[in-house]
């Protein structure tokens, strides 16, 4: 009996399939051609897969590249779910591929891989670099409430009440605090808070001109090249007086 890991002719390849196709098992198949039991396993179940047209070993070289040592339907499946969903990265492709029945149980390729099969396939996308918002043009700032700027401070501890996060709201001319709020228990407080603090300015002295922001995520869009707006920018856009930068 050959020993396992020999090269077969498709002659071979096509009498394990008859004989496997005649009710023969494995143990019989091997002694009847002469090959290895793993071997005749290998070429019966790749017929039971793809028919006789998987007993022929494909022509050329074999197949290089970053999943090359996978099966070739892992490939196709790792292409055709970033084609389906192109904003998948390779760790949410894996996170896929590991719950379906079909690869969760089978060795997977490692996210650097994946990712070198994307740039390999044309499936990269392409940088795109964050541009700012169109800024008004400075005009020179001689009146109250022309200007206010609102911030919020680091965190500190106050004794008795906890972690506290102070937004607070100054007026840039007379540099009046027109209003200050704790946010609780945070670093970094959130839409809600910025706009209850607002209000509270709102309604002591009225809209200003022009509201400056810092650029935290509550109010510039981080995530994306464009700026879009917020929420907050859409809130204070509604109110129809106030400008911000």
């Amino acid at each position: 009996m050959r020993q396992r890991g020999q090269t077969t002719t498709f002659q071979t390849r096509l009498e394990i399939s008859e004989y496997a196709s005649a009710g023969l098992n494995d143990t019989q198949i091997a002694a009847a051609v002469g090959c290895s039991v793993w071997t005749v396993r290998k070429w019966r179940r790749r017929a039971n897969q793809q028919g006789r047209v998987g007993l022929a070993k494909p022509m050329g070289r074999p197949a290089t590249g970053p999943v090359s040592t996978f099966p070739h339907e892992l490939r196709e499946a790792i292409l055709k779910l970033r084609t389906l969903h192109p904003g998948w990265g390779p760790n949410t492709l894996l996170a896929a591929l590991k719950t379906n029945t079909s690869w969760q149980d089978q060795p997977l390729p490692s996210r650097a891989r994946i990712a070198s099969l994307f740039e390999q396939a044309g499936l990269t996308r392409r940088y795109q670099p964050q541009h700012d918002l169109i800024q008004p043009p400075r005009v020179p700032l001689t009146n109250p409430h022309q200007e206010w700027q609102m911030d919020a401070q680091g965190i500190m501890r106050v004794d008795g009440v906890g972690q506290v996060s102070l937004i607070s709201v100054v007026d840039v001319v007379s540099r009046l605090k027109v209003e200050s709020f704790p946010g609780m228990e945070t670093t970094n407080p959130g839409l809600p808070d910025y706009q209850l603090t607002l209000r509270r300015a709102f309604l002591t002295y009225g809209l200003p001109e022009t509201l400056t922001l810092d650029h935290g995520t509550v109010f510039y869009d981080n995530t994306t090249p464009s700026p879009f707006p917020t929420r907050l920018h859409l809130w204070l856009l509604a109110l129809g007086t106030i400008h911000f930068k």
